[in-house]
């Protein structure tokens, strides 16, 4: 039989989903630079290609406003989900040890924001 009490399961499942989260926000980070470092290199080959010709360089810096406007929103969005569990973080040791982070006790129910 599991020697772990059912509050320590459950806490266990809570922080491993809260860093499941914070993970997944971190991918969509990354992605989410993908998509920058893309428009930059987009960009550099514009100049290239188009040298002076302003009417394609407004165009091309239209596009580039655009995705620039959806990834700021995108990782302003990240950012609320992130900030749903700023007060409800697990310590990097585990639930269990309370005296190895400075809030509640993990099986206790932190002061999460609703």
């Amino acid at each position: 039989m599991d020697n772990m009490n059912p509050h320590s399961r459950r806490d266990d499942s809570r922080c491993k989903a809260i860093t499941e989260l914070i993970e997944s926000v971190a991918e969509e980070q990354e992605a989410l630079a993908r998509i920058l470092e893309a428009e930059h290199e987009k960009i550099e080959k514009a100049t290239e290609l188009c040298g002076s010709d302003l009417d394609d360089l407004v165009q091309i810096d239209k596009s580039v406003e655009r995705v620039i406007s959806a990834v700021t929103r995108l990782e302003l969005a990240l950012q609320l989900k992130l900030d749903l569990f700023h007060d409800c973080l697990c310590p990097r040791e585990g639930c269990r040890d309370e005296e190895h982070h400075d809030g509640p006790p993990c099986h206790e129910e932190p002061p999460c924001r609703k």
